[in-house]
């Protein structure tokens, strides 16, 4: 459509600077703004150990915006080798584990007993590991969705004095992150790892969904742009 009528835009919108393009702004209202809101609500201070469960899209947009905030240390767990290798070369200052590793590697990585501030982001059956890397007194953020029921075994998980957050993901930010994005503080361009016109869309589908050739993220972009 040429025009299109958004009830209560001046709400719920944001202006794209100028200087920032589509592409860099592409993820600012969906999973830069989960990451944003995660790292914000973890309360992250610069002595911590921040653990992230997950590295796909939405757990490296966490990892950028975690970094934002300078802790002493931050590790990432992903079960996929080639995005554990993707943190490695994009991001060498992060350490990477996996998951049958993770809970040693984090009691070996971390000054307390465990993480100080955990952000799971995979879903499945990485709910337990989150709390079980924990030190206690930390504050595990939950940004995974989940397609069962989480257990929480508080009999075995006394006298670790967690505080869990979680909830839906807050879009008031988005204008904190264009002016980062436009600083050059914030960079989600190599998470587009993949870029499609829109006559080849079904093409683009297949391979995010089947994880091929190292897919990160898909852009759909006019037939020009697309090299």
């Amino acid at each position: 459509a040429e025009y299109v009528r958004v009830p209560h835009a001046d709400q719920g919108l944001n202006r794209i600077p100028d200087a920032v393009s589509d592409s860099q702004a592409l993820f600012v209202g969906d999973i830069l703004a989960t990451g944003f809101w995660a790292a914000r609500i973890s309360e992250i201070s610069d002595e911590d150990t921040v653990l992230i469960l997950g590295a796909g899209p939405t757990g490296l947009c966490t990892l950028l915006c975690v970094l934002l905030r300078h802790p002493k240390r931050v590790i990432v767990c992903e079960r996929d080798p080639r995005r554990r290798q993707f943190v490695r070369d994009h991001y060498p200052e992060v350490l990477v584990t996996d998951p049958e590793a993770c809970r040693e590697f984090v009691l070996r990585h971390s000054d307390h007993g465990g993480a100080n501030r955990v952000l799971e982001v995979a879903g499945g059956d990485t709910f337990r590991m989150a709390w079980e890397c924990a030190r206690p007194n930390a504050i595990v953020t939950i940004v995974a969705l989940y397609d069962r029921p989480q257990i929480l075994p508080l009999p075995e998980m006394y006298g670790k004095n967690l505080v869990f957050k979680t909830g839906g993901v807050d879009g008031c930010d988005c204008a904190e992150i264009l002016r980062l994005i436009e600083a050059g503080q914030l960079d989600t361009m190599p998470l587009i790892t993949h870029r499609y016109p829109l006559d080849c869309i079904d093409e683009a589908y297949y391979l995010f969904e089947n994880h091929d050739d190292g897919v990160i993220k898909v852009a759909i972009e006019p037939a020009s742009k697309v090299r």
